[in-house]
């Protein structure tokens, strides 16, 4: 017996056959991989020719003419439009895969904090039910213990010019062409442009606005922190809400299969 490598034709002498007379075998070739023999089942050796599908030349794949086209027809429901059983799954299946998209922005917030003011937050965190944080004051004694006028001077005099901006006109809605106000300020995302400026700067404007005699400095900075970790889990919360799902759905126009699955 001898192993057609590929190629390679087989010649049958003998008998009653013609020496060009085509031979099909009817048993299987073993062969022989690493070691471990191995059947080619259903493989029949014909000198001349191999029993092979043909090959489509467009997508490079073979035809096969026993193959067939299932068309399956789905029910396609938006939100509003399911069963209250199927809502509560779509949503608890949005809620598995939920991600908070802005804490990049609320970093970006707080590290600018910490670049203006003399602090250090350490061990902080939130999510979409509790916050917490520590934090370090760099200020002097003397410093940390200013309050009333005395501290309203020293906020006017170290970080007016970072509180408030010169506001800024636009030319008929050109961005290209402003000009900035000499008299007029702006107190709007003063830190990064984001909105979570103004909840870690909200305690000190509103201490510019009334200065009293029971906050001090060190106080003052502990205000701005938590009222700015409030708001992230306050934001958070809302974020991963089923109203906040309900709203993205109507928006994005999702939609389901009838029993809540994601369609789309």
């Amino acid at each position: 017996m001898q192993v057609l490598r590929s190629g390679q034709h087989l010649r049958v002498y003998g008998g009653n056959l013609h020496q060009r007379q085509f031979q099909h075998i009817p048993r299987t070739i073993r062969r022989v991989v690493q070691g471990r023999t191995e059947g080619l089942c259903g493989l029949l050796a014909e000198r001349g020719r191999a029993n092979l599908l043909a090959r489509d030349t467009e997508t490079n794949n073979l035809k096969d003419n026993d193959m067939r086209t299932i068309t399956k027809t789905y029910n396609i429901f938006l939100l509003a439009e399911l069963s209250t059983a199927a809502r509560e799954t779509a949503y608890s299946e949005w809620l598995s895969t939920f991600e908070y998209s802005w804490s990049s922005d609320n970093r970006n917030t707080l590290d600018a904090f910490e670049r203006i003011f003399n602090i250090k937050v350490t061990n902080w965190s939130y999510d979409a039910c509790e916050y917490s944080y520590r934090f370090t004051s760099q200020y002097s004694a003397e410093e940390e213990e200013l309050s009333g006028i005395r501290l309203l001077k020293y906020l006017v005099n170290n970080y007016w010019h970072t509180l408030f901006k010169p506001r800024t006109y636009y030319l008929k809605g050109n961005f290209k062409k402003q000009r900035k106000s000499r008299v007029l300020t702006d107190s709007s995302c003063v830190l990064t442009g984001y909105c979570a400026d103004e909840d870690i700067l909200k305690p000190i404007y509103h201490f510019l606005n009334s200065p009293d005699t029971d906050t001090t400095l060190y106080d003052l900075m502990d205000k701005c922190l938590d009222s700015f970790f409030k708001s992230c889990r306050d934001d958070m919360k809302y974020q991963c809400s089923e109203e906040c799902f309900e709203e993205s759905c109507e928006a994005n126009r999702y939609e389901f299969l009838e029993n809540g699955k994601m369609y789309n």
